[in-house]
């Protein structure tokens, strides 16, 4: 059965009956809009947006409940920059008419189930006919602290939340078909199809008060820390690569740059962060006490460009990555 069969309101009930309710909403689902209130006095409200475009988004052989799980790691994984806690998700969904109603269970279970991963609901959206896969989600969170692309300074540490390379080494297999091993293959594949947001690392970074600004690396870890140059008038020397070993074992294998793998990947989701020379160690500590892991890369200089240092060597990185409408 294709989705035309049904109509744009049979979707809507079927949506409705099939994600996770939230039980305190001052609106009923399927009112005009959602309302709810902001837990706790003091908190912040911070709301991010993010699109997902199936000819631009959607890598070969990844399924519909993958497609869904990712539209919602995009929104979220903005949130977690910021050190907010996401509460809510609402989504507007293009959807191409010959679509199979399968398809379109299986996408709404996947953001259904994206939503719940990170501990939130979604609460409202809109359904329309679109010439390609789209879905528009918004992302609603809280924080007592918040964490800006500004306030870097020369001087403070550069770490990240995880290490790079696995998505650009597995896309580069989806996209070219290159044959590797396949335990490899597995695990660079499966980086790219089921990407993670760092909320917890987010969270705990903010109400540390050792960072000093923060941005998330769903472009690529050149573009953002670019980005966090021009934030903030400094530069940026690296002298650990943070390369992943499946990634490093990839690029011995078919002789690709480490250096390409890292920088110039994307959709890793990382957190990329300046930390207060002095409080490092409470910086560590805050991270490794929600599981995760604080990798120091490098550090803030006042000459405004980004380097890596490899054997004394200085290779400039570019401002280039993934790119809309290039």
């Amino acid at each position: 059965m294709k989705i035309a069969q049904l109509g744009e309101w049979k979707l809507i009930e079927w949506i409705l009956n099939s994600i996770t309710k939230h039980e305190n909403l001052m609106l009923p689902y399927g009112d005009d809009a959602s309302a709810f209130r902001v837990s706790g006095a003091g908190d912040l409200v911070v709301i991010n947006t993010d699109m997902l475009v199936g000819s631009t988004d959607i890598p070969p052989g990844m399924n519909y409940w993958q497609v869904g799980r990712k539209a919602v790691v995009m929104c979220i994984s903005d949130l977690a920059a910021k050190g907010a806690k996401p509460a809510f998700l609402m989504f507007s969904l293009g959807l191409k008419r010959d679509m199979r109603m399968n398809e379109f269970q299986e996408l709404i279970r996947g953001l259904n189930n994206g939503a719940r991963e990170y501990d939130s609901y979604i609460i409202g959206g809109d359904l329309n006919e679109a010439c390609d896969l789209i879905i528009s989600g918004t992302a609603i969170g809280f924080s007592k602290k918040i964490i800006s692309r500004k306030g870097a300074r020369a001087g403070d540490f550069l770490a990240v939340t995880g290490f790079f390379g696995d998505t650009a080494a597995g896309l580069k297999i989806l996209l070219h078909e290159l044959k590797v091993e396949e335990h490899l293959k597995k695990k660079l594949v499966n980086a790219v199809y089921m990407p993670r947001a760092h909320v917890k690392e987010g969270i705990a970074l903010a109400n540390s008060g050792a960072v000093t600004s923060a941005i998330d690396s769903s472009d690529g870890l050149a573009i953002s820390l670019h980005e966090l140059v021009k934030q903030n008038n400094i530069g940026f020397k690296i002298y650990k690569l943070p390369i992943s070993k499946a990634a490093r074992e990839f690029s011995v294998l078919t002789g690709i740059d480490p250096i390409e793998l890292v920088f110039y990947g994307g959709e890793e989701y990382n957190l990329v962060i300046t930390i207060k020379r002095d409080m490092l160690n409470k910086a560590i500590e805050a991270v490794s006490n929600v599981g995760g892991k604080l990798i120091v890369i490098g550090e803030v200089v006042e000459e405004k460009k980004v380097i890596y240092v490899e054997r004394g060597r200085e290779v400039k990185i570019e401002n280039r990555g993934w790119e809309h409408f290039t």
